[in-house]
């Protein structure tokens, strides 16, 4: 988006500039899984060969963090900030906490969310073992903003 467009919300906290495709479930509240656009949708391939995602349950599919990162941008916030649990060289273990907009569905409040995530050898694979940190990271914002979605 160029830098002259501003994002503005309407007085239920909702985007309306950019305009969102908001899905709601019956009861009103925003479905946020819906919200996840096809392509930051992928197969867990520790559950399913299936490869085709339209084809899938919620329970066999992965969201990019590309994906997390659009929802927090489409649901809003003002602050979002990481605290180091635990560092060393072979585990690292962060918190993340997120300070969400007021809306309609936290009674125009501001609501601070936090979720803790780690890494060390035994839970990552590939170039990740090399990056405990940014991973750890990366698997709090996730966790933080799916929980509270």
């Amino acid at each position: 988006m160029p830098d002259s467009e501003k994002l503005s919300r309407d007085d239920r906290g909702l985007l309306t500039n950019p305009p969102v495709g908001y899905v709601f479930n019956e009861d009103g509240s925003v479905d946020w899984r819906k919200m996840v656009r096809k392509e930051y949708l992928v197969a867990n391939k520790q559950r399913t060969n299936e490869t085709d995602v339209s084809n899938l349950e919620d329970k066999d599919l992965l969201i990019l963090l590309g994906g997390i990162k659009e929802l927090a941008q489409i649901r809003g916030f003002s602050k979002v900030s990481y605290s180091v649990v635990s560092a060393n060289q072979e585990y690292f273990a962060t918190s993340c906490t997120i300070e969400w907009l007021p809306n309609y569905e936290t009674d125009n409040r501001i609501v601070s969310f936090s979720a803790l995530a780690d890494a060390h050898q035994d839970n990552t694979y590939s170039f990740a073992s090399n990056f405990l940190a940014a991973t750890a990271e990366n698997r709090a914002f996730v966790r933080c903003v799916r929980n509270f979605l």
